[in-house]
């Protein structure tokens, strides 16, 4: 019988047999491996940005709450239509009533604080950026007789130098003196100028305005203002096959971009029941 003889082959290297024997455990001298004690463990904690708990330690949800509920409640037009009367016949019952002297004192307080408003507002960039887009003219329109109701400005935004200005003028109280004017006067006329002042070359210029006239206490009323752009919609849209009617698109979303289209628009308002009082009576 032959012998079998081991041999080995000519360029190739062969490994002991201990490097194909699976470890157990860790290898042994490497400290990578090496399970880590529960006290060397890192902690790990999670950390709030700087002034996130400032933040909201200033905000009082009672004070956010109310402050939300007054906004909401000072643009429904039923509170609107209740309270601005009511103000009004108080504040000019308070005017006059006064003597002159407490008309002088009036005067001249709410000048000192317009004053000091003022200075604030121009010595603060940041006060100005806040205010931006405010109706700050607001306040104006609680002295009696101030012909002023608003006014607002908008600081230019990114890659603009346009400062825009809007300021909302009304004739009321003077027509309300006038109590015996004829049928044709209007019982109560507004407008409003918009404007702009560009520093790098334009200056300031006139961009806008608006008016409002009410007939017969209200029961006509005229109104028209300027635009600078245009909506599409709503849109007359073809019937889907021929002989189907065609149809208006109101919206869509994504919608369509305004119409850069400046122009003018006017409306007429009538209040049926106001001008023809014993039509109630039918209704």
């Amino acid at each position: 019988m032959g012998r079998l003889r081991r041999r080995q082959a000519e360029g190739t290297q062969t490994r002991d047999a201990a490097f194909f024997k699976p470890q157990s455990g860790p290898a042994a001298g490497d400290p990578f491996f090496k399970p880590a004690a529960a006290g060397d463990a890192p902690v790990l904690q999670k950390e709030d940005a700087p002034g996130a708990a400032q933040e909201e330690e200033k905000k009082d949800p009672i004070t956010e709450g109310l402050k939300t509920a007054a906004e909401k409640l000072g643009e429904n037009e039923s509170f609107k239509k209740w309270y601005e009367p009511r103000l009004t016949r108080l504040k000019y019952t308070l005017w006059d009533r006064a003597s002159p002297a407490e008309k002088a004192a009036m005067l001249s307080f709410a000048g000192v604080n317009l004053g000091m408003a003022g200075l604030a507002f121009a010595s603060n960039p940041q006060l100005r950026e806040t205010l931006s887009g405010v109706n700050i003219g607001k306040l104006l329109g609680l002295i009696p007789y101030s012909p002023i109701d608003g006014f607002s400005y908008k600081l230019p935004a990114a890659g603009k130098h346009e400062t825009e200005f809007s300021a909302d003028f009304t004739l009321g109280p003077y027509l309300d003196l006038w109590k015996k004017r004829p049928a044709y006067i209007p019982s109560g006329a507004t407008f409003g100028l918009e404007s702009g002042y560009d520093p790098t070359g334009r200056g300031f210029n006139l961009t806008g305005g608006k008016f409002g006239l009410d007939f017969l206490d209200g029961a006509l009323k005229a109104e028209g203002k300027t635009f600078k752009s245009l909506s599409p919609y709503p849109m007359l849209m073809p019937g889907m096959a021929p002989g189907y009617e065609p149809t208006w698109l109101m919206n869509q979303t994504p919608g369509m971009p305004d119409l850069q289209r400046p122009g003018f628009q006017f409306m007429l308002n009538m209040d049926i029941l106001k001008l023809f009082p014993g039509l109630k009576k039918r209704f």
